[in-house]
């Protein structure tokens, strides 16, 4: 390359570099994060000692990103200029650990990969996550499914579903995320009570598996206040 070409290449490289590539202007992605459902939430539900492990969640096509969906008909597209704190699954997977173990329904909930032994894992996928605009106007909506598995044999106990939607009150991203938190916390508080009573229900099983007597008093079940 003679010298005029590579002193031509030099400039250009050294504009693009204080130029748009290190460009301080440029607006910074704002990344959310979801709160867990409150404590306390849930009463009436049965409450016992076992531990509960939470599966690393399984997303549909385009969901697993740290990008916010918005679903548009069948176009599947995504907010610019905000992101979640994380990869979803690891916003969901917090959440839904935080939430169901906030409500004490259970000795300990922890998440699938912090190789805790448990009695039992909720193992998820995620079918919704996304802003819905299908009416003109965003609308959370929020789908999971959980398949209750007994540790011990690895048999299916049961599945449970929950499914919400919450319109945003809004077109911004703030009511956005409103919606998508609360969505969100109505499908884990869904979810926990579902699985405390699929527990519940299991528990004489459990109890024989672990040689203890059917006839013995239930030190594993408890009462929610």
């Amino acid at each position: 390359m003679n010298k005029g070409l590579l002193a031509v290449a030099v400039a250009l490289f050294c504009s693009a570099c204080s130029g748009s590539l290190f460009d301080s202007d440029l607006p910074v992605p704002m990344n959310y994060v979801i709160a867990s459902a409150p404590p306390g939430s849930l009463t009436g539900v049965p409450a016992t000692k076992a531990d509960v492990s939470i599966g690393r969640p399984d997303f549909g096509p385009g969901l697993d990103t740290d990008r916010i969906a918005v679903l548009k008909g069948r176009h599947l597209d995504y907010y610019r200029g905000a992101r979640w704190g994380g990869r979803s699954v690891e916003v969901v997977q917090s959440m839904l650990v935080s939430s169901i173990n906030d409500q004490a329904l259970f000795r300990s909930v922890t998440a699938e990969q912090a190789r805790v032994a448990t009695d039992y894992m909720l193992d998820i996928e995620v079918r919704h996550f996304e802003s819905d605009y299908a009416n003109g106007t965003p609308e959370a909506h929020v789908m999971m499914i959980g398949r209750l598995i007994r540790v011990y044999d690895r048999k299916l106990v049961t599945t449970v579903s929950s499914d919400a939607r919450v319109a945003a009150t809004d077109d911004r991203m703030a009511e956005v995320m409103r919606a998508m938190e609360a969505a969100s916390q109505k499908v884990s508080l869904d979810l926990a009570r579902q699985t405390a009573v699929a527990v519940a229900n299991d528990v004489p099983v459990l109890r024989k598996a672990n040689g203890e007597s059917d006839t013995a008093p239930d030190e594993n079940e408890t009462s929610s206040e």
